[in-house]
């Protein structure tokens, strides 16, 4: 059996797979939940953006999750049906602002941790190289990175 498969040594490929090796990991976690991916996204990101005190739109919702709009709108009503999220009209009725439940939040509150612990499982073994990983892959993407001063 080999052991270097050709895909191995293509960029692109690693990626995806790592990428596909984290998706299922948390989808498996979410399959308890009765939740999918994408809504748990959309659910964290509103979360983290509540933190920061912004005021959340489809609009801002879609640009911090990196989730295409369109795929934003579909989740949003998923997540209203399931009574996580809440829509607020703004001053300009045709935007409608988006906050988590209090049903949302105790959700996330059980889900974080096992997300959390298995993102620490298959991240963790970058060690000293999260930050470096991290910062490639923001290149990659075309934003800035960061850097951590040595003490």
């Amino acid at each position: 059996m080999l052991n270097n498969y050709p895909s191995d040594k293509k960029t692109g490929l690693l990626v995806w797979k790592a990428a596909i090796l984290w998706q299922n990991s948390l989808r498996n976690i979410l399959k308890e939940f009765s939740m999918t991916l994408n809504e748990f996204i959309i659910l964290e990101t509103l979360l983290i953006l509540d933190k920061s005190k912004n005021i959340t739109t489809q609009t801002l919702l879609s640009k911090s999750s990196g989730v295409d709009i369109s795929v934003v709108s579909t989740v949003l009503y998923s997540l209203l049906e399931k009574e996580l999220i809440i829509k607020k009209s703004d001053m300009d009725n045709r935007k409608k602002i988006i906050e988590l439940t209090l049903k949302a939040n105790s959700l996330l509150n059980r889900i974080l941790p096992k997300i959390n612990n298995v993102e620490s499982n298959i991240f963790g073994k970058l060690r000293k190289e999260e930050l470096n990983f991290c910062n490639s892959l923001r290149l990659i993407l075309g934003k800035k990175i960061k850097i951590k001063a040595e003490r």
